[in-house]
């Protein structure tokens, strides 16, 4: 979100046309694993009708959308197929600045059935897609969508709403350690007198490929929560912005052993059952028995 609102803060030199306005209601989807918004319009009258949807929304004059106007019935073609556009633009600056249009017939009567516009997210997908026709998707576009922020949609002529629907399995939302940079962490290492907090590096590797694979050359920190356990603190070698909590080593109540929690790529725990072990406050080691493995990280050094 942080990159798109940087984006949002600079002039858009595309378009000096005036945005499309919010809807009045907006909902937040958070960081979506799987997500369906699907809003299907028929309209009353014969004349030229207009009805949409918005994401990415970060401000009034920052958000991504897509419209579907279908033009006055007079404009009808030969065959009787009503003539209809879709419009996908995005707003930056509070001004258009960029937009993208196509024409469609509809394969059916969106007078009679309704049209549709679908923004879907499927689990493990990189990218959303958008969805526009009477039925059966007639145009399929991937898209951008954005975490921990709204969605809305809206019409412009009058209308009957056929659907109105908003489905969203949200994963957690990223957390963050307290600190403000890599360096100020660092610090806070070298001043404590915890001997597990510490910065660790990668060592080795007990895995089945085909069940366990690594995210990255992970590099992280073990810093105490204050409770007997410690946060997990990415430092470098992953996907994920350094400062955000990987997982966390919670107390058993036995010296140098600790109940797992570790995050997978989308963000979820991987599940029961994972531990860690401190040995010599030098060598950590993360089991998965679920996975059929473990991984080892020593205390990092100087010279890495």
């Amino acid at each position: 979100m942080r990159r798109l609102s940087a984006i949002c803060a600079l002039s858009a030199a595309f378009s000096a046309a005036v945005a499309q306005e919010l809807p009045a209601r907006l909902d937040s989807i958070g960081v979506p694993a799987e997500m369906v918004m699907h809003w299907r319009v028929r309209p009353h009258e014969q004349g030229k009708c207009t009805w949409g949807i918005v994401w990415n929304v970060v401000s009034s004059g920052c958000f991504d959308g897509a419209e579907i106007t279908l033009h006055d019935a007079r404009y009808d073609d030969a065959l009787g197929r009503e003539a209809a556009e879709l419009r996908v633009y995005s707003v930056r600056d509070g001004i258009i600045a960029s937009e993208n249009i196509t024409q469609f017939a509809p394969a059916s009567s969106m007078r009679d059935g309704g049209g549709s516009l679908r923004l879907r997210v499927s689990r493990g997908s990189a990218r959303a897609v958008l969805e526009a026709g009477y039925g059966k998707p007639e145009i399929s576009l991937p898209v951008s969508l954005g975490t921990g922020r709204r969605v809305g949609r809206y019409a412009q002529c009058k209308a009957d709403t056929l659907r109105d629907e908003l489905r969203v399995e949200s994963l957690p939302e990223p957390v963050y350690a307290r600190f403000e940079s890599v360096g100020s962490l660092r610090s806070h290492l070298a001043a404590s007198d915890d001997a597990n907090e510490a910065e660790w590096v990668y060592y080795d590797r007990d895995t089945d490929p085909r069940r366990l694979s690594l995210g990255g050359e992970y590099r992280f920190a073990t810093v105490s929560d204050g409770s007997g356990g410690y946060d997990i603190v990415l430092v470098a070698g992953s996907d994920w912005p350094a400062l955000r909590i990987k997982g966390r080593l919670r107390p058993t109540g036995f010296i140098g052993q600790y109940d797992l929690e570790w995050l997978d790529a989308s963000g979820e725990p991987m599940g029961p059952d994972c531990s860690a072990l401190i040995t010599d406050a030098s060598l950590l080691t993360l089991r998965f028995p679920l996975y059929g493995g473990s991984v080892r990280y020593r205390r990092a050094v100087a010279t890495d």
